[in-house]
């Protein structure tokens, strides 16, 4: 009976947000991000969504269930959007699907921005089959893919027009970057292998970051302890456990802005999240990538810092050394990434002007 209701009020809900933009006259999208799970990195992509589609209403199309039950009614498919995006983060993979086929059987003209291929994270494949997009994608009016290794991957199934934009993140990148606070600060993110996963990496491998990390802080560095979702909070407590500090602050930023003023001063972020590492770029704030899964690497080769990335599942590449390398190297790298990453965010709205009129 209590599922009944709450499925009851689910729907009574989502026809009354569908509405209020109908009943104003305003342009509406449809969107699928991963967002509105205290995610901050998926929650950021949904922010530079809204922002690099000003003027329209973005709206979240996620159960397909739910969507042909709206579309019944005028409130989704093509009576009600103008067209359908396929958004941040790495959704071209079997989480993707459903959601694809079903706004294509709803007749939207669709296109994706700046997602990424392949597998989005602990408890899937490192590498997911993607055979089933080949037909999906070809009936897309464009394909902007994250980084390189995505356009790859599609180029290999035969997708056409697929181009790297970037990560959809970056449109939230600064002006400029801020100079490094004095004493020194570093930004430090991570995740463990969660319980259960087959395909991730070991904790003794965080063991060359452990001693970055008490190296900086024998030099007088504060470390900056930041977590992108609840999951992560627990992962930090034990890392600076593990280092010597117990009583450090665990920070929990909501917002991309949030983050990027924790990080902005830091001379430099350690980052497992790709996010975590996305939104330091967007910061000017140059990054040692500690990459779980391929879409790590995907990022980094898109504003071509492949340098600055260390494959976590690869032992003989070194965290420490290059961490010391980077902390040698940081100040000059400031502006540079930043021209890089505020070159990605005009690629990115560059490619939403040629695809959607303004209203």
């Amino acid at each position: 009976m209590r599922s009944l209701l709450t499925a009851v009020r689910d729907n009574a809900s989502a026809v009354q947000k569908r509405l209020v933009p109908l009943l104003a006259g305003q342009p509406r999208l449809a969107y699928v991000g991963g967002h509105g799970v205290h995610n901050l990195g998926d929650d950021a992509l949904f922010e530079a969504a809204q922002q690099v589609l000003d003027g329209y209403h973005v709206a979240t199309f996620r159960f397909p269930p739910q969507e042909r039950r709206l579309a019944r009614l005028g409130l989704s498919g093509a009576r009600y959007f103008q067209q359908f995006i396929l958004g941040g983060g790495t959704f071209i993979n079997s989480y993707g699907l459903p959601v694809v086929r079903t706004a294509l059987e709803l007749g939207l003209p669709a296109w994706t921005l700046g997602t990424g291929v392949g597998s989005a994270g602990f408890h899937m494949k490192a590498r997911p089959e993607l055979l089933e997009w080949r037909a999906l994608l070809r009936d897309f009016r464009a394909v902007g893919v994250r980084g390189p290794l995505s356009k790859a991957a599609l180029d290999e199934l035969g997708v056409p027009r697929v181009e790297v934009i970037g990560d959809l993140a970056l449109v939230s990148t600064r002006e400029r970057a801020e100079p490094p606070a004095l004493p020194r600060r570093f930004a430090v993110n991570i995740i463990y292998t969660t319980p259960g996963e087959r395909e991730g990496y070991p904790d003794e491998r965080l063991e060359g970051l452990e001693r970055a990390i008490r190296h900086f802080v024998a030099q007088g560095w504060e470390p900056v302890f930041v977590a992108m979702h609840a999951w992560d909070v627990q992962s930090l407590r034990r890392l600076a456990a593990k280092v010597g500090l117990e009583a450090a602050v665990i920070h929990e930023p909501r917002t991309a802005e949030a983050y990027m003023r924790l990080v902005a001063p830091c001379t430099l972020t350690l980052a497992v999240r790709l996010h975590a590492a996305v939104l330091s770029c967007c910061a000017g704030t140059p990054v040692l990538m500690l990459g779980y899964r391929e879409k790590c690497l995907d990022f980094m080769a898109s504003l071509g810092l492949e340098h600055w990335h260390v494959d976590l599942c690869v032992p003989e590449q070194d965290i420490f050394s290059r961490a010391l390398e980077l902390a040698e190297q940081a100040d000059g790298l400031r502006e540079p990434l930043l021209a890089r990453a505020r070159e990605r965010r005009r690629s990115i709205q560059e490619y939403v002007r040629k695809l959607l009129p303004r209203p």
